[in-house]
């Protein structure tokens, strides 16, 4: 099935100059229907940054930009929508979890060239799909239908996970040093070595997130089964065991974390209290942030690469971004720029081989850029993961690089501000010039 639909603002925002005066919000696509997750993918002849949305129900499925101008939406069947999508980069295809409680449940392969689905494994009630350094994982389940958890290496052989059988397996993640956390029912598990050890918490366990450099691996979850226990909590672990937990705050109907402005924002199902900022620490202060677009559940975030502190969330009227929640003023615009490209791409951190057609070892990229007719006193690009979260700044010394064409070059090895090496996965490097954003692309680390 295949539903084009015009896009309203997302192409305007994208492709012209933006400048925010004081608005805190704006809704980005003309979605009139949830969306329960949105991706980022490298696969090409996917637009917007190779953004990927999960839209739940009946005329639902895996959406995507496949003009600059138009979404199209997909799906096995006119009453199978997506709950959770994730892209293999590497192989050009598309991991979705389909259905929402019909005989048809289960996690589908999408191959974006024919437009043609493939069922990888009958499941009922899929929670989620999603790539990590050590492989991909799919998890299902209901109070109804108890679930599994799947798990697979590149996405070719997927194999059961036995111990969380006949579980209900809502999430999962991974930490920058490779521990691996999992979530079923009202328990956070800590596998290790195929071992695990287990926390419980008084409601149902809803989202993981973890925030990496410059925190410390910290891991939160949120607990928002519907009743008088829901909320957010730190998990404690050390030495490959979970110690303890940590309550931030008491939020009804908490579904999903992300961070913002060293906040976490917590999305709720719930119409009185959908949107907070909350401190990250015991008893941590709430504020709330959703009441001015009027939505009735938040269901996803994720960093729009255009802006920098900023995240989308995806509500049950569609896709909103705040870019201004700081009352930070910010000037977009790339029409200064030529060719901002990194060579290679993806570049391999496993082995120091050289790249026959550049030259140029894989061991680092080159970002390549041009700046015709400016004078700037300060540039730099600076390096995001999926999260938005910083990882590298590069500083660009104009003085010694500008040439007569005005070509501008700087080499990344893969590290980060701490000087360890990055995890695989997709990062977005922004040319920053006099504190403005000129242009954003995205490059592909493997190992």
């Amino acid at each position: 099935m295949k539903t084009t639909i015009l896009l309203i603002s997302l192409f305007f925002i994208m492709f012209t100059t933006l400048y925010c005066q004081n608005r805190d919000w704006e809704q980005i696509t003309c979605f009139d229907r949830p969306v329960t997750e949105i991706k980022f993918s490298a696969i090409q002849n996917i637009y917007h940054f190779g953004l990927l949305f999960a839209l739940p129900g009946d005329g639902g499925g895996l959406a995507y930009y496949v003009t600059p101008e138009s979404l199209a939406t997909f799906s096995p069947a006119s009453n199978l929508g997506a709950t959770s999508i994730v892209s293999n980069d590497l192989d050009n295809v598309i991991y979705c979890g389909i259905g929402d409680g019909s005989y048809s449940d289960g996690l589908y392969e999408f191959d974006p060239i024919s437009q043609e689905f493939n069922l990888i494994s009958w499941e009922p009630y899929p929670n989620f799909v999603e790539n990590l350094t050590s492989g991909y994982y799919f998890g299902c389940g209901n109070l109804e239908i108890p679930g599994c958890l799947l798990h697979s290496i590149d996405g070719e052989d997927w194999a059961e996970i036995d111990y969380f059988s006949e579980m209900i397996v809502t999430d999962v993640a991974e930490n920058a040093d490779g521990a691996i956390f999992i979530t079923a029912g009202n328990s956070i598990y800590l596998e290790h070595n195929g071992n695990y050890t287990f926390i419980e918490t008084p409601s149902l366990i809803t989202d993981i997130y973890v925030r990496n450099y410059p925190n410390d691996n910290e891991v939160f979850i949120a607990s928002g089964g519907g009743n008088e226990n829901d909320g957010i909590f730190q998990v404690e672990y050390s030495n490959n065991e979970i110690t303890g937990l940590i309550q931030i705050c008491e939020i009804f109907q908490v579904n999903q974390i992300y961070e913002y402005n060293n906040y976490l924002v917590a999305g709720c199902s719930d119409f009185n209290s959908n949107l907070y900022l909350v401190e990250p620490e015991e008893n941590g202060n709430m504020i709330m942030i959703g009441s001015e677009i009027e939505i009735n559940a938040a269901y996803c975030f994720d960093f729009y690469p255009i802006y920098t502190e900023n995240f989308m969330v995806g509500t049950d009227l569609g896709i909103f971004l705040a870019t201004n929640l700081s009352n930070t003023d910010q000037t977009v615009s790339n029409n200064e720029i030529n060719d901002l490209k990194n060579h290679p791409n993806p570049f391999d951190l496993s082995s120091n081989t050289t790249n026959d057609k550049t030259g140029v070892s894989n061991l680092y990229t080159v970002f390549s850029f041009t700046l015709p007719n400016t004078n700037p006193s300060d540039a730099r690009i600076v390096i995001y993961n999926l999260k938005g979260q910083k990882v590298k700044t590069l500083p660009i010394t104009l003085d010694r690089q500008n040439k007569e064409d005005h070509k501008y070059s700087l080499n990344w090895y893969g590290k980060n501000e701490k000087g360890k090496f990055v995890t695989t996965g997709i990062y977005f490097y922004n040319l920053l010039v006099d504190e403005i954003s000129i242009d954003v692309n995205k490059c592909i680390v493997i190992k």
